[in-house]
């Protein structure tokens, strides 16, 4: 076990879904929930795109369309992570957004030398998740003078980064210890790979209970994961068992017979279908934003063909309706899934644990639906933004709106 966690891994560049999955990657560490964020922002991102001050970028878009750039280009972007327990970051004196910003500012150098890029070429951006247990920074970064593609980091890599990050961040404790093992021979010692994994150890006899429940912790939650990443922290156990009762009190309502389908269920049932969504959207504030964000990022891209404000108020409740139709579409392919297991014999769904299960599932399912869905619109408002802002003539930029109007309005 270790006084400081470090983590560090990459796509490779010709994988066909790397240019997304790093660009969904940057909107993830800087405004999923836990992120502090900046000050009359939306998101925490911060960072250098060159040498000088850092930077709070105007938006994670930016940095995620530079992140998809360099990857379709064939340069790698590094993803990596530092956490220390709560108290140890106490400690240290990392209590506040600014502390954890001089932190990586002042040790991004490590990160960039043991990977082999120079500072004048190291471009990169973080963000500070605040767990309680085991507060922690997101870290991207690249070579933007990359040449060669990579497709391998050797593990020592990470580890030595590691080790470095522990010897300059606990310099002062490392010859405390030093010290009280009569090790002390002058006032600067040589801090040695031996000396830190002696260091490691000393801790972990401190406390070993607290340190094995930090590694498992971050073990578990696999903060690198794209549109997968742990979500159960987001569903209130309170709002699962709700909603699992109103699950089944609208299971009672269907239809004994025929398709289970929006448009041919009874209008009473249809009112319970549509407050259930409601509830939702009510109750799970994650959801609600990812909803919000989803339609926002389609009335963005209905601005690029019309302006008009009555009709962006047309357009923005159609999104909002579509948006709602789909949490409604996956209400009722849970419905028919609890129909069917309730023919089956062998499998009790009134038992509580089970109905508490689908529940869960199902809100953990719309919650990366809603996602998926934001991360395509946001895609294709960066798509077509980009080809209507380059170089195209008007009369181009003209043909290219009527050419594609239709298939942009109705996506």
């Amino acid at each position: 076990m270790s006084a400081l966690i470090y983590k560090q891994r990459f796509f490779h560049p010709n994988h066909p879904k790397t240019a997304l999955s790093n660009y969904v990657h940057i909107g993830y560490i800087a405004t999923r929930p836990g992120t502090v964020r900046h000050e009359n922002m939306s998101h925490g991102l911060f960072g250098k795109q060159r040498p000088g001050e850092l930077q709070a970028f105007d938006s994670w878009q930016e940095v995620a369309r530079i992140a998809r750039q360099i990857s379709q280009q064939g340069k790698n972007m590094y993803r990596s992570v530092i956490s220390f327990r709560k108290e140890t970051a106490l400690e240290l004196g990392l209590t506040d957004f600014t502390d954890w910003q001089h932190y990586i500012e002042q040790h991004i150098t490590t990160l960039a030398a043991h990977n082999r890029i120079k500072t004048e070429n190291l471009c990169w951006a973080a963000a500070f998740h605040y767990e309680l247990d085991h507060p922690h920074l997101h870290v991207v970064f690249w070579d933007k003078a990359q040449t060669i593609m990579k497709n391998f980091t050797h593990p020592e890599v990470p580890n030595l980064i590691r080790k470095q990050l522990i010897k300059d961040t606990f310099a002062y404790k490392i010859k405390e210890f030093c010290a009280q093992r009569d090790q002390f021979k002058s006032g600067v010692i040589e801090v040695t790979d031996s000396i830190v994994e002696e260091f490691e150890a000393y801790l972990k006899r401190l406390d070993p209970k607290a340190f094995q429940t930090f590694q498992l912790r971050f073990e578990q939650e696999d903060e690198d994961s794209l549109l997968r990443f742990p979500k159960h922290h987001l569903v209130e156990p309170a709002s699962v068992k709700l909603l699992a009762e109103k699950l089944f009190v609208l299971r009672r309502h269907m239809p004994k017979t025929g398709r289970l389908a929006y448009k041919l269920i009874p209008p009473e049932t249809k009112a319970l279908l549509d407050a259930l969504v409601q509830d939702l959207l009510q109750d799970n504030r994650y959801l609600a934003q990812m909803v919000e964000d989803y339609v926002q990022a389609k009335l963005n891209l209905a601005m690029l063909y019309d302006s008009d404000p009555e009709h962006l108020d047309k357009h923005r409740a159609k999104y909002q309706a579509e948006s709602e139709k789909r949490i409604v579409n996956r209400i009722l392919s849970t419905i028919r899934t609890i129909i069917k297991l309730e023919k089956e014999a062998a499998f009790d769904i009134r038992q509580a644990n089970r109905q508490y299960a689908m529940a869960e599932q199902l809100l953990l399912d719309l919650l990366n639906l809603m996602e998926g869905l934001f991360t395509r619109a946001q895609l294709d408002y960066d798509d077509k933004t980009k080809v209507l802002g380059g170089d195209l003539s008007k009369q181009a930029k003209k043909e290219w709106l009527l050419r594609h109007k239709d298939q942009g309005m109705e996506r």
